[in-house]
């Protein structure tokens, strides 16, 4: 058993909206896709939200399931090195950065890594806009919640 988890988020600062998508394969087959937006946000929440989503999607999906195998595919170099790197860090610094300003979006990194660690995921990073069809998809959702809510 095994999922495929592609997640991305985008602010449009025109708008000042942010949006996210995601989508979920079980076995190399499409079993879930969802997508939001938000107000006053950025490029980094929107990421940090659409990871959150799909592992929460991802729990419901594999509770029937014994230690299925989980991968989350994402662009965004800052949410896998947040997790890997800095995450020990900042706890070690009660999540303050070398400025003495709280990390932002404490919060939705606790969470992330949380269910991370629970569900033992491993997070892989794709290029983005570069033909891979998950990320296309989570990309199309990020951009399409944000222009369907402006309609």
């Amino acid at each position: 058993m095994k999922f495929h988890i592609y997640t991305d988020g985008g602010y449009f600062e025109k708008h000042d909206i942010g949006g996210w998508g995601l989508v979920i394969f079980e076995n190399d087959k499409e079993v879930y896709r969802d997508s939001g937006w938000q107000k006053q946000t950025s490029s980094l929440e929107m990421e940090l939200v659409a990871a959150h989503k799909a592992l929460e999607q991802v729990d419901k999906l594999s509770s029937h399931h014994s230690s299925p195998c989980k991968t989350l595919y994402t662009d965004s170099r800052i949410i896998i090195e947040g997790l890997t790197q800095k995450y020990a860090i900042w706890c070690e610094n009660q999540w303050r950065v070398k400025s003495g300003k709280t990390v932002a979006y404490k919060e939705l990194w606790q969470a992330l890594s949380k269910l991370t660690e629970q569900q033992k995921v491993t997070w892989q990073w794709v290029k983005g806009h570069n033909g891979n069809l998950g990320n296309t998809i989570a990309d199309n959702l990020a951009r399409e919640a944000v222009t369907k809510r402006n309609i």
